[in-house]
């Protein structure tokens, strides 16, 4: 090619190719310089959303890193409760309905002792005792006990929800809190991402037992960790509970908000859709599509990537440009759209599709309806409110099996996605 530019002798440069070469040049730099100013924008981009955030927003975000990452005993509770003590899949289903029944007590009490003791005592309560009490499972072996201990494993560790977003609420800056709930929940998506694979790994090797050993240790080390750190970073709820001109809310009249409780209905209807992917579409994946577990695990890492990669820095620009109510709607489109691939023959696109529809659903909607509730509750009360929030996700995780496997073995895959979408 490069002989192309002499003249047969190679001695000179003709001036047509000259230019061709000075044009090619010029191109090939100004290329260079848009891909180089392109990446600037970028890393700004990611630059500016990740910064701004209160040292206690990274507190809470580091903490549930670390207990996310443990988590991993509830991912292989049902196999352990079938394989290793030999429960029927009925008895186990009955079992693991322990934990949903108590992640709603968890829940409700969460909220209400955090409007009393405040949210930072009551994560530290969640995560030293809900440590014990999983340490404490493993010894269970009969149906009561085991299902009295897999409750108060649950109700325990669930009072975190409620004074987390509590946490997070009091202390982001007016108008950031979808930028508070996303960083945090990039903290539970890496968590939950690393702590399955590893406990899948853990549990081969050193057996189950060993998982209970890990997720409790773990939990009180980042309990020992944010106790620590509490002393040396500000914090803004104990300003706000003592504050005289805070807003009071009797909390039973939570149920007289109005917004609050269409927010709440909204967001029940939403979760049963959205939790289906963690039922009813893996075996539909499976059974009908053929497709085994490597691929499902597979497209679930997928899921968790590019929530890592693209909610933080579009949280960041929706939220400051006031569109978290478009945003919502928009993820409620992309929710209902992620079922439609799966009324087609299967196949890996199909498949693909369907998983980055799902995702962009979460990106926009579950931090920005977080954020909503928390936006709504009044301080004085924000615990109660965030316990309804947080209730109703765990009646959601309780009726989305029941009514999902019970709806396919009614009326059919096809009749099930056209009432999911």
């Amino acid at each position: 090619m490069c002989s192309d530019l002499f003249d047969p002798k190679g001695r000179t440069i003709s001036k047509i190719n000259r230019k061709a070469l000075v044009i090619a040049l010029h191109l090939l730099f100004r290329d260079q310089e848009i891909m180089t100013e392109n990446a600037r924008k970028v890393v700004r981009t990611y630059k500016k959303a990740y910064s701004g955030h209160p040292p206690a927003i990274w507190l809470i975000s580091g903490i549930t890193l670390i207990n996310r990452m443990g988590s991993m005993v509830i991912p292989f509770l049902s196999v352990y409760l079938t394989t290793v003590l030999g429960y029927s899949l009925t008895t186990a289903g009955y079992l693991v309905s322990a934990y949903g029944l108590g992640s709603l007590v968890g829940s409700y009490l969460g909220g209400k002792l955090t409007d009393r003791f405040g949210s930072s005592n009551l994560i530290l309560f969640s995560l030293f005792f809900g440590g014990i009490s999983f340490i404490c499972l493993q010894f269970a072996e009969q149906i009561i006990p085991l299902f009295v201990m897999i409750f108060i494993t649950s109700a325990l560790s669930d009072c975190y929800r409620p004074a987390m977003s509590t946490f997070v609420g009091n202390n982001s800056p007016g108008g950031t809190a979808g930028r508070s709930m996303a960083l945090v929940r990039i903290a539970v998506n890496l968590g939950m991402a690393l702590g399955p694979a590893l406990g899948g790994f853990i549990a081969v090797l050193l057996g189950y037992k060993a998982l209970f050993w890990i997720d409790g240790i773990t939990c009180i080390i980042a309990g020992i960790i944010l106790k620590i750190l509490l002393k040396r970073i500000p914090i803004a709820e104990e300003d706000i509970r003592k504050s005289p001109d805070v807003e009071t809310h009797s909390t039973s009249k939570i149920y007289h908000d109005k917004k609050y409780v269409r927010m709440l209905v909204v967001t029940f209807f939403m979760a049963i859709c959205f939790l289906q992917w963690f039922h009813t579409v893996p075996v539909f994946i499976k059974t009908e599509w053929g497709f085994d577990e490597r691929y499902i695990g597979s497209m679930m890492a997928i899921n968790c990537l590019l929530i890592v990669l693209i909610e933080m820095p579009l949280v960041d620009i929706l939220e400051s440009r006031g569109k978290m109510s478009a945003a919502m709607r928009m993820g409620l489109i992309f929710f209902i759209g992620c079922f439609m691939p799966f009324f087609f023959n299967g196949g890996i696109l199909l498949y693909i599709i369907a998983v980055i529809l799902f995702s962009f659903g979460e990106i926009l909607f579950l931090p920005f309806n977080n954020a909503y509730a928390i936006n709504l509750s009044p301080s004085k009360n924000r615990g109660a409110y965030m316990s309804w929030y947080w209730m109703v996700w765990g009646f959601s995780s309780i009726i989305a099996p029941l009514v999902g496997f019970q709806l396919v073995a009614t009326v059919g895959y096809y009749w099930f996605w056209t009432i999911m979408g």
